[in-house]
């Protein structure tokens, strides 16, 4: 899906991370080391989901066809190379 569509669910998911971390940190006794091991590991969760779910739209993709016949050419395996931009 476009990174567009996602934004809304790394924001949800950015917000989660915090306001766990918060509950958390109110409890008697919490530690700050897994607070911020909490924290660390959801965002890199999000984050992670977020890049991941992107569509990456290519340009262009450049297929070679080897070979040829009286009747035409081949068909062969092709090499698809192509550059992109993630929506």
């Amino acid at each position: 899906m476009p990174l567009s569509t996602s934004k809304a669910l790394l924001e949800a998911e950015i917000i989660s991370a915090f306001t766990t971390v918060r509950d958390m940190g109110k409890a008697d006794g919490a530690s700050p080391e897994a607070l911020i091991v909490e924290l660390g590991e959801k965002l890199a969760r999000a984050i992670h989901d977020y890049t991941t779910s992107a569509v990456v739209q290519v340009s262009s993709v450049n297929t070679a066809v080897i070979g040829a016949s009286p009747t035409g050419p081949v068909v062969g395996t092709g090499i698809g190379i192509g550059s992109g931009v993630l929506l």
